[in-house]
């Protein structure tokens, strides 16, 4: 996949007409539309006067509305690392998923006016910013490849890219996409936040600590669990597996699980 007169080359290009002047792209800020499919989202879009620069269904099909060096309508009021209004300063890719289900039955997991999903299709967590433990539907691993291929190409055609973020990050208490099941550290690893490579593997290797005063360890993937300690930075410890946006590591070298770390507070080592 390669990025060419600030478009993706061979996608389909279904220009909006929201669109606001030139940008920098110094963020990408992954989305979940709420919604069926990619289509279906960029028609509601449209209607209710927003955009984004990317809509990534769950097939991993791709439809690009606007153009990389052009601010879209996706982040609303938001700020990150200095930046306000992140319009301006990001690519908003909007991912084809419903996001939470907050109504269990007997059958698995929805939402007023959904199917109910089962419990092989979500991930029962609560969100980071805080509220009830939920099920969230999870991103088929086609969309994930789709999104592994966009990241890089955006990578290296803008170079002022510094992070991958959420809207959750950038609009805490007012946004919850993309969620829980979102694996944002897999993008993170894309020369972001967390280091290269992906948490995909049995070994996902060593990291340390990157937090100017701690890091809680939690008994749990999410701050609705318990802080069992605080890890200073530059604590060295090993991550055996991905949970969301949450690691469970071993500080010892023993194999051992020892707890849950938000994910964007490491950087593996070496990287």
């Amino acid at each position: 996949m390669e990025v060419k007169r600030h478009r993706l080359d061979g996608i389909q290009f279904d220009e909006s007409p929201h669109v606001g002047g030139k940008i920098t792209p110094r963020f990408i800020v992954m989305h979940y539309t709420a919604g069926g499919s990619a289509l279906s989202s960029v028609r509601a879009i449209r209607e209710r006067g927003l955009s984004a620069h990317l809509f990534v269904d769950r097939d991993g099909g791709i439809i690009q509305t606007v153009p990389f060096n052009v601010a879209a309508f996706h982040a609303g009021p938001s700020s990150w690392r200095g930046f306000d209004g992140l319009n301006q300063h990001s690519i908003g890719i909007e991912n084809a998923n419903f996001g939470f289900l907050d109504q269990r039955t007997s059958d698995g997991w929805t939402r007023t006016g959904l199917r109910t999903f089962g419990p092989h299709e979500v991930l029962v967590a609560r969100h980071k910013n805080g509220g009830p433990e939920m099920a969230w539907e999870l991103y088929p691993e086609a969309q994930l490849r789709a999104l592994d291929a966009i990241v890089a190409a955006l990578r290296e055609a803008y170079p002022t890219i510094q992070e991958v973020v959420g809207h959750d990050d950038i609009s805490p208490g007012r946004k919850v996409d993309p969620g829980p099941a979102f694996p944002m550290v897999r993008y993170q690893n894309q020369g972001g936040a967390a280091g290269s490579g992906t948490l995909r593997d049995n070994d996902l290797g060593e990291f340390e600590v990157v937090v100017r005063d701690s890091l809680n360890l939690r008994g749990g993937p999410g701050t609705g669990f318990t802080a069992l300690r605080s890890l200073p930075p530059g604590t060295r410890l090993r991550v055996l597996r991905e949970d969301g946006e949450w690691c469970q590591v071993d500080l010892k070298g023993d194999g051992v699980p020892d707890g849950f770390v938000h994910a964007a507070f490491l950087r593996r080592i070496g990287a």
